[in-house]
C-alpha cells in the first residue's frame, strides 16, 4: 500500500506532501503520518451491455468449428467482428463469430473476418448501409 501523501518526482525520487521532504519508500511506510490511498472498484458492465452479452450468447454453442480457421475445438469463443465503438452494433446485427482461442489472438484472422462478414452483409443490403452501421469500409 502507498500513502496519499507521497509523490514521485522527475528525478525518481520520492515526496512526502505533508511533511514537504524528500523521502524514501520504507520510510513512508514507517511514518507517523501515514494514510493509505482509497482503490477505486473497476466499473462493471452496465445492465444495458449485460442483457446484449446475454441475448448474444443465448444460441450459442460453445464447442465446434472455428469459423476463421475450420478447426475442432471444444472451447469457442464469441467474438464481435467490428469491435470497440462498433460492439454493440455487431451484436444486433450478428456480426458475431465463434473462433477459436488462437484465431481469437491472430489480427490478420480478425481481418479476414471482418472482410468476410461484410461481403455477407452486402448480398442483402448496400454498401452505404453498412457504412452507415459501422462507419468505414473493410473491402
Amino acid at each position: 500500500m502507498f500513502c496519499k501523501n507521497l509523490v514521485k518526482k522527475m528525478n525518481g525520487k520520492f515526496k512526502c506532501k505533508k511533511a514537504k521532504i524528500d523521502i524514501s519508500l520504507c520510510y513512508c511506510n514507517c511514518c507517523s503520518d501515514f494514510e493509505t490511498k482509497t482503490v477505486k472498484p473497476i466499473k462493471k458492465r452496465s445492465k444495458k451491455q449485460a442483457k446484449l452479452e446475454r441475448y448474444r450468447d443465448k444460441n450459442i454453442i460453445k464447442m465446434g468449428f472455428c469459423e476463421a480457421c475450420g478447426e475442432y475445438s471444444k472451447r469457442l469463443d464469441p467474438h464481435e467482428v467490428f469491435g470497440g465503438c462498433n460492439r454493440k452494433r455487431s451484436i444486433l446485427n450478428n456480426f458475431v463469430a465463434l473462433i477459436c482461442r488462437k484465431c481469437h489472438e491472430n489480427p490478420a484472422k480478425i481481418e479476414e473476418l471482418k472482410k468476410k462478414y461484410q461481403t455477407e452483409f452486402e448480398k442483402t443490403h448496400t454498401r452505404e448501409e453498412f457504412i452507415e452501421i459501422i462507419g468505414q469500409s473493410y473491402l
